[in-house]
């Protein structure tokens, strides 16, 4: 089939959306398909016991990781944080982060306590939280680090003074406290206070996506990115088409 009569930058725009169509289907293809693994994982690890958090279980810190584990320990309050921006069910609030030193091991472990919401009068506004004293068992699944969200541009480091964040890491709040932090993060399921009054610990949601939360969601995308790049392809023919026919009728 012959281009002549076909101008040349109509072409190379088509190959170009084609292109990068397919790509971005890939991509949510890709998503999707490691959503999906993540969930298996973590299913096959909930069918396990869950691991008693140890100075010897902490030596390899990657086979905890997706796993459920219990820990007892206390919180270093003052070390904690709440990252902002963090929404559950549409409503916009607050994830809190808080150190946990565990009974007879030397490295803190950062956990992931809870979301919270923002106070609609006033967003900055953090909420106050009974203390929780003393020492509380947790359970929890294990994870590598903290999700991150898009920052438009790089923020500055925290302050000593500073409790709201936009995003977090073991790293970050590592340097920040001067806590040589275990280098796995615990999302906490659930609080067995001692004593029992310490159960105020309150009001935080743990209701946590699944791994494969949004997996047919990306496959719905990937099915759009690839129904588009099929219109371009065919519209672009219908052009070589017409173009052809044009040329047949001088």
């Amino acid at each position: 089939m012959t281009l002549k009569g076909i101008r040349l930058v109509p072409t190379l725009a088509a190959i170009a959306l084609i292109v990068l169509t397919v790509s971005l289907g890939n991509w949510q293809t890709r998503r999707a398909e490691e959503k999906r693994l993540l969930q298996l994982e973590r299913d096959r690890a909930a069918a396990q016991p869950p691991v008693r958090l140890t100075r010897e279980s902490l030596a390899n810190p990657q086979a905890l990781l997706g796993r459920r584990v219990v820990a007892r320990g206390s919180y270093i309050e003052r070390h904690s944080v709440f990252v902002d921006n963090r929404s559950y069910r549409g409503q916009a609030g607050f994830h809190l982060m808080t150190p946990f030193a565990v009974e007879g091991v030397d490295q803190p472990i950062l956990v992931l306590r809870g979301w919270l919401p923002q106070d609609p009068a006033q967003r900055s506004r953090l909420p106050q939280l009974p203390t929780v004293s003393g020492a509380v068992e947790i359970e929890a699944l294990a994870q590598r680090d903290l999700d991150q969200v898009l920052e438009l541009s790089k923020a500055l480091p925290p302050g000593p003074d500073d409790r709201l964040w936009q995003n977090a890491s073991i790293e970050a709040v590592a340097r920040w406290s001067g806590l040589a932090l275990a280098p796995v993060v615990l999302r906490q399921l659930a609080e067995l206070p001692q004593p029992p009054q310490a159960a105020a610990a309150t009001g935080l949601v743990r209701d946590w996506p699944s791994p494969g939360a949004g997996v047919d969601k990306h496959r719905a995308y990937a099915f759009q990115w690839y129904l588009m790049a099929a219109l371009v392809a065919a519209l672009w023919l219908l052009l070589v088409w017409r173009a052809r026919r044009a040329q047949q009728s001088t």
